[in-house]
């Protein structure tokens, strides 16, 4: 699991929830229906400083990016970029998968055997680094 926060989307964050350093963003993943999870451009994210539960944290500017562990089976095995344009209203997420260096799965997937009603994969094991 790697986290990718650009320059650009991290400007948009501290300009839209006014934060400064030591402040946090937790990213989540958002699924449609009960078992339907979609590694699409529109995820979750919301401020948040508590990083007790946190999994993976990626600092910019002092900001802590995070990914909680109820969330982690969303991102497992995957590099997630966090990117904003400024034709965008808000940052897009961009998915890839890496297996022994080597980028094996283009943006935007969908999940193989994904149960978003329980938080787990029937593959999760797979998925997990």
């Amino acid at each position: 699991m790697k986290l990718i926060i650009t320059d650009s989307a991290n400007k948009w964050f501290q300009d839209n929830y006014g934060l400064k350093s030591g402040d946090g963003v937790r990213i989540y993943g958002k699924t449609v229906q009960p078992r339907d999870v979609h590694h699409g451009p529109w995820q979750g994210f919301a401020p948040e400083n508590d990083l007790s539960n946190a999994t993976i944290v990626e600092k910019k500017d002092g900001i802590n990016y995070h990914i909680n562990f109820n969330d982690s089976w969303f991102f497992s095995g995957l590099v997630t970029l966090i990117n904003y344009q400024n034709n965008n209203q808000y940052p897009a997420f961009f998915f890839q998968r890496e297996e022994n260096g080597q980028t094996v799965t283009a943006d935007n997937f969908i999940g193989e055997n994904v149960d978003a009603t329980t938080g787990a994969s029937s593959k999760f094991e797979d998925y997990w680094e």
